[in-house]
């Protein structure tokens, strides 16, 4: 659970009917200029669409994008865009494709063109599928859940509950049985694990006239070789056409935002331009939070001039992950406000504005193309103070890396004349941003801060806010600053240039037969909850190597009593985020800690795939470490973790709930005996190891609960208790972390040591609740094998921690401590963030550069070698606390 903020959330008006969003304080305004006459756009995509039966058809209508689309791109390692896949080399075959496209518009008229040229050379092992022939479509799916009530199906076809798919019937209905079929948990429940479902829509077109209604702990799911499209018509009564979170009568969401998890909508196209132009009306609502994306989604809007169509619409949450959109239309094609996201791989067309900011503490932004578009970026969203009158910028800090804005006369836009406070708002770092025909780069209040250019020119590294270093700070700038030093280890090609950050999305392997698959169960893993599967799972993923196979991880929950090996060569795909689950004595010694899960033995090559899983412990396991890491992987080839999460209690079958391990606020904690033992639930959450070496980590959440999920619970607090949270030790580095996140661990959050060549894209950490009481040297011993650091007595833990590392780039971090031994006053706003003394330590031969650090109820923000150099009274942003830059070891 994460707090709401009591000054950066704003008031966003007409959101449903006319009727105010819940928000804190405030409100934002906006003004909107007609888009472009006439567009030429460059695009950097592959779509393909089957609006009804295939085979696939290029299909023009008004306002509505074609059906298919190639954009220009070179791809050796799978280009992450929308529709487009490929394999890396290696045991997974190799492709490599080169095409160009242009698209020409006149606004909203139905005249469109598309002319393509495309030259490609693939090698594959096994020769891709149709579009209809979808493995995933046709694996039989056996997946179970353990706590459902009998005969419940975790796997629903839409057509399987009378959805055509036509382009003509209405599938509203349809679809949302298909969503809540099962004794669910939707609106009026608050959370729960128990009934898990992937909701799975072959090729077609779907009328949609009023919001599909998403649950709790749902995986959406459309086929990626051919999109669906869910289409809504000229008359839908509603604001959203797939709405994640519904308003309640009352004005409240249904769950709140801050406690929305393990969501996913992938693969769809999201048209609303059958709806007047003058409707206000989203493609998606999205408040919601960690272990949550939004992938390979197109998002289809009036271009007409006046429009009020809106792309994604997101007011509230603490995210988070989304990336491989894109989008056409609307007066902003993003409206967007959380605690923090990292978004990639975006790309908008012929918007108003672009992305609209409506709040943030700090956003990534990573591979961002922007066409055709007035406003690129706005960040002038204001929030007033009803009991101060004060006005101050919503927007905390963003940092915009590896993009480009084309053919748009305004990139960024900061500031607001009418904000009264603070004196550095609005932190921005840019870094590696080309434009071309741009002509204000960036805008402040008071009018142009940065000229742009009429041809191609590249920002290298631009800022503004606040600097540091280990023995300097602050110093106010704005304007050039030296960009990072990338290692070579880290590049492969991003959206803008060969100097990119390598990127790489979640592989779905729709171009392999189903023959190339095995699942869990059929190879004999039950997946109940009770039933030891470890030896299945060992000799599954084994043989799936051996046979160069895909693992299909069934839904379900794996009982593990001993550690489960994965070697190099394994790809495993899971369904609706099975659970590997340890218990027993195996795991229970501080003393002798031993993985849950190993990826590769010690000193092996190769690489591995993995997507879609969770990895937790039941009751007692103070010596588990859920994911040990050791594999080497060439750079030129990493391997790729995309939504693998870590979850230590608070749900069904963990026997680390509400009943089993309430919190004790009023319980002073001195030694180890007084934490009750059947809650020391983990030594450590992740381990990358010496040897491991090149790993790709996306969407990652590890998260220690802090309160008990399911429903009936609701949400009361828990004190669950595990050691450490993410350790990194890569000798060799070559380690991505993009859109991760930590929380609740005694002695850390994050911790890189004697590592190297390390990216993160906005990490966020939440201290323990509980802390400190105990304080962090409580219930875990520091261990001197696993680099732990030392505390006294009523010290709390480090959110991030870097010892003797060289080139950790940090592009947004988000380190958070709200409570006081439970009591949330010390995080509010004008107390004097007293929760924790220090949270971020830099110590020995260390070479770091963050952008954009963000703190909460933090006395100091940066600490070097145990001596305080940045404090948050120089640093206050609204409700949270900001660094545009700290550099160390340069």
């Amino acid at each position: 659970m994460h707090r709401l903020s009591l000054q950066s959330l704003l008031a966003v008006s007409a959101l449903v009917s006319g009727i105010a969003a819940h928000a804190r304080n405030g409100n934002g305004t906006l003004t909107l200029s007609q888009p472009p006459k006439l567009v030429t756009v460059v695009v950097s995509s592959t779509i393909t669409i089957c609006p009804s039966a295939p085979p696939c058809s290029e299909v023009t209508e008004s306002g509505s994008l074609p059906a298919t689309l190639t954009g220009s791109s070179t791809n050796t390692e799978g280009s992450g865009l929308p529709g487009s896949s490929s394999s890396p080399s290696g045991p997974w075959g190799s492709s490599s494709s080169t095409s160009t496209a242009t698209l020409s518009s006149s606004t909203a008229s139905s005249t469109t063109s598309l002319s393509t040229t495309t030259t490609a050379s693939t090698t594959t092992s096994i020769a891709a599928p149709a579009c209809t022939d979808f493995w995933f479509e046709k694996i039989s799916h056996q997946g179970v859940g353990p706590f459902a009530d009998a005969g419940y199906k975790v796997y629903r076809n839409v057509k399987d509950y009378g959805a055509k798919g036509d382009g003509v019937t209405d599938d509203t209905a349809a679809i949302n049985l298909a969503i809540s079929d099962g004794n669910r948990c939707g609106p009026g429940c608050t959370g729960g694990s128990k009934t898990p479902a992937l909701v799975y829509f072959p090729p077609g077109t779907y009328m949609v006239s009023s919001p599909i209604i998403d649950y709790y702990y749902t995986q959406l799911i459309g086929n990626p070789g051919c999109l669906p499209v869910l289409k809504a018509t000229a008359d839908f009564n509603g604001r959203w056409l797939l709405d994640s979170n519904p308003y309640q009568p009352s004005g409240s969401l249904a769950w709140g935002a801050t406690n929305v998890f393990w969501r996913q909508v992938a693969n769809f196209v999201i048209d609303i331009t059958d709806v007047p132009a003058s409707t206000l009306i989203s493609g998606i609502h999205w408040p919601s939070s960690q272990a949550t994306s939004l992938s390979n989604i197109v998002f289809n809007s009036s271009q007409a001039a006046g429009t009020q169509h809106q792309g994604l619409f997101i007011e509230e949450g603490s995210g988070g992950y989304v990336g491989d959109l894109v989008f056409f239309g609307g007066a902003q094609a993003l409206s967007i406000g959380n605690q923090q996201f990292t978004f990639r791989n975006i790309t908008i067309n012929n918007a108003q504005t672009a992305i609209q900011q409506l709040w943030a503490w700090g956003w990534t932004y990573k591979g961002v193309t922007i066409n055709n578009c007035e406003v690129g970026f706005d960040f002038t969203a204001t929030s007033t103070d009803q009991s101060t009158g004060q006005t101050t910028l919503s927007v905390g800090s963003a940092t915009i890396i590896d993009s480009t804005i084309k053919n748009t006369p305004v990139g960024i836009v900061f500031g607001n004349a009418n904000a009264t406070g603070p004196d550095v708002p609005n932190n921005l770092i840019l870094e590696n941003l080309a434009l071309d025909n741009v002509a204000t780069a960036v805008r402040g209040p008071s009018g142009t801060v940065l000229a742009g250019s009429s041809g191609p020119s590249v920002i290298e590294a631009w800022g503004r806010g606040h600097s540091y270093t280990a023995t300097t700070g602050p110093t106010t700038f704005e304007g050039a600053i030296t960009p990072n030093a990338r290692p070579a280890s880290l590049l492969g090609g991003g959206s803008s240039s060969t100097t990119a950050f390598y990127q790489r999305s979640k592989p779905q392997y729709e171009d392999l037969p189903l023959t190339e698959f095995v699942s869990a169960r059929a190879a004999g893993a039950k997946g109940d909850g009770a039933t030891d599967d470890t030896d299945a799972l060992n000799a599954l993923f084994a043989s799936a190597a051996a046979a160069n196979k895909v693992v299909f991880l069934d839904a379900g929950m794996y009982l593990v009593t001993k550690t489960v090996r994965i070697p190099a060569g394994s790809r495993i795909f899971g369904e609706a985020f099975p659970v590997i689950l340890s218990s027993g004595a195996f795991f229970g010694s501080a003393a002798s800690p031993q993985p849950v899960v190993q990826v590769g033995a010690p000193g092996e090559t190769g690489r591995v795939e993995w997507s879609n899983t969770i990895l937790s412990t039941r009751g007692a396991q103070p010596g588990a470490i859920l994911l040990e890491y050791n594999l080497a992987s060439p750079a030129s080839a990493p391997s790729g973790l995309w939504d693998v999460h870590v979850r230590i209690g608070g749900f069904a079958g963990s026997d680390l709930q509400l009943a089993d391990c309430a919190k004790t606020p009023n319980t002073t904690v001195t030694s180890p005996d007084d934490v009750p033992a059947r809650c020391v639930a983990a030594f450590l959450s992740v381990h990358l190891t010496r040897s491991a070496a090149g790993v790709y980590v996306e969407n990652a959440w590890v998260w220690v609960a802090d309160h008990d999920i399911e429903d009936g619970a609701n949400n009361e607090q828990i004190s669950v208790y595990a050691g450490r949270g993410l350790l990194v030790e890569s000798a060799a580095g070559g380690v991505w972390l993009v859109g991760t996140s930590a929380e609740h661990h005694q002695l850390y959050q994050y911790q890189f040591a004697g590592t190297r060549d390390v990216f993160v894209g906005q990490m966020q950490t939440e201290t323990a609740y509980y802390q400190p009481n105990p304080g962090a040297d409580l219930p875990f011993a520091a261990d001197p094998a696993y680099g732990d650091p030392v505390f006294a007595a009523g010290d709390s833990g480090w959110g991030l921690r870097v010892v003797d590392s060289a080139d950790v780039l940090v592009y947004g971090a988000g380190l958070y401590s709200f409570f006081d031994n439970y009591n949330v006053h010390c995080s509010d706003a004008g107390q004097g963030e007293h929760c924790q003394t220090r949270i971020f330590s830099v110590e020995g031969d260390s070479r770091v550069r963050v952008y954009n650090l963000n703190t909460v109820g933090t006395t100091k923000m940066v600490t070097v070698d145990g001596r305080d150099v940045a404090g948050y009274e120089q640093n206050i942003d609204g409700f949270v606390q900001s660094i545009a830059l700290f550099a160390t070891g340069q």
